[in-house]
């Protein structure tokens, strides 16, 4: 998730501007997961934004016990109002800061599940110490399962459109990460380095930003600008807009389907196990 100022901001629009593929990488990230949730588990949704994750997890096991944690207020008080709404049971929430899981003690959880929670914006070193967090708070036997980006595509069409407008500017990089960080390479050592040592496995998955049309996504993405061009004018938004919408079109993975549109991106699912000979060294 964003850092917490930006969560906060967004909060209320974090599923139009994701356009459920957040949802959809949470999905596989849950259905596959080994060992599988029981009536015994207890579950960490770390960095849980509005509930994504603590979402597929009650639709497969409406029983399951979570707690889920975010740095931001107002993506927790999403997850409240969606435990309310939708009756959860076995579930509840707190503030913390991914980096610093301080009242949670170790060896507490089954299963610690981050979507999309590492790096943290503006911190590329903070993944270290989100992984040992979650090595710490994760039981003997448990498995950790966290997912990266690997594709972004999305971003070149804000950063062609920005020059467009602004041609002599560099746009705002609050959102990119250096090419080494999309590797799977990457998300493997931080998961090495976090102490999960050689239990550690990584796999590609696809997932997609959808809208009903081509201008729904374009407002969905434009609900993101302050990210991206907080030193934009309210002439410049305007002008910038339409310029989007063809720079979206422009993208090799967009494509139209009987329903509506959708751009493709990639992600990783890493997987680390807490076996208790994370610390042996191979011969």
């Amino acid at each position: 998730m964003p850092s917490s100022t930006t969560a906060t901001t967004y909060s209320p629009h974090y599923e139009r501007m994701s356009g459920n593929c957040t949802r959809l990488l949470a999905a596989q990230m849950i259905s596959n997961i080994n060992p599988p949730i029981t009536g015994s588990s207890y579950i960490l949704d770390n960095a849980c934004g509005p509930g994504t994750v603590s979402e597929q997890i009650k639709l497969l096991f409406p029983d399951a016990k979570i707690l889920a944690t975010d740095l931001a207020p107002g993506m927790i008080e999403e997850v409240q109002h969606a435990i309310k709404t939708n009756g959860w049971s076995e579930m509840k929430t707190e503030i913390l800061d991914i980096c610093d899981l301080a009242t949670l003690k170790d060896e507490t959880f089954t299963h610690v599940i981050t979507n999309l929670g590492m790096p943290i914006p503006g911190n590329i070193n903070s993944s270290s110490k989100i992984v040992s967090e979650m090595y710490r708070v994760l039981k003997r036997g448990g498995i950790a399962v966290m997912s990266t980006w690997a594709d972004r595509v999305w971003l070149t069409a804000f950063y062609n459109a920005a020059r467009a407008v602004r041609p002599n500017e560099t746009p705002d990089s609050f959102m990119v990460l250096p090419p080494n960080i999309l590797r799977a390479s990457w998300l493997i050592q931080q998961l090495e380095e976090g102490g999960f040592g050689n239990n550690v496995e990584v796999k590609p998955c696809v997932t997609h930003t959808i809208a009903a049309n081509l201008d729904e996504m374009t407002e969905n993405m434009m609900l993101a600008r302050g990210m991206f061009f907080s030193k934009f004018t309210s002439e410049e938004i305007e002008k910038f807009k339409p310029i989007l919408k063809e720079e979206l079109q422009k993208l090799r993975t967009f494509e139209k389907f009987e329903g509506g549109v959708r751009i493709g991106m990639k992600a990783w699912i890493g997987v680390g196990r807490k076996l208790g000979d994370e610390d042996e060294v191979p011969v």
